[in-house]
């Protein structure tokens, strides 16, 4: 099994999971106001707290390379 650190992808993922979260919310809950950055950087956080620094992922879920 591979290893990953999750906080690290998602962080670097940063302006696409902001987007899909801030969506999601928005979709779940229309009415509700929140500041999309600031919910990324707590949903950031509690990944760190939640998460394992390192995770394990099967192998076929990474590939490495130069693209």
């Amino acid at each position: 099994m591979a290893r990953i650190k999750l906080e690290d992808i998602i962080n670097h993922l940063g302006y696409e999971v902001k987007r899909s979260l801030s969506n999601t919310i928005k979709k779940e809950f229309p009415e509700l106001e929140f500041d999309q950055n600031k919910l990324f950087k707590v949903f950031l956080d509690n990944i760190g707290k939640e998460a394992k620094k390192w995770e394990q992922v099967p192998d076929d879920s990474v590939e490495k390379g130069d693209y």
